[in-house]
């Protein structure tokens, strides 16, 4: 398989799926992918609330080689602005 069609982890795929979010885009590529997402978001007044996110992670050339060792994170955290009950705008900082 060419690489360009290989999953990625790390910042924005190309679907703009978030995972990973302190990496660049595309950072990690191989075909075989392990990917963990936790996120909570919670209303605090208002429109207002907050949100935390981890994500750990890895790719494996061999699906073999994919277990739990080694998983590269990352931690998000920041506002959301809702509209009705769902958070439509998140401001947030992500580091790992």
């Amino acid at each position: 398989m060419p690489f360009y069609f290989q999953q990625t982890l790390g910042g924005q795929d190309i679907d703009s799926n978030l995972a990973l979010g302190s990496y660049q885009d595309y950072r990690f590529r191989a075909p075989n992918v392990l990917l963990l997402q936790e996120s909570f978001e919670h209303s605090i007044w208002g429109p207002f609330g907050f949100k935390i996110m981890a994500d750990q992670g890895k790719v494996e050339l061999n699906r073999s080689d994919i277990d739990f060792s080694d998983l590269k994170h990352s931690f998000a955290a920041g506002l959301t602005l809702r509209a009705g009950a769902f958070p439509m705008i998140s401001l947030m900082y992500a580091w790992g």
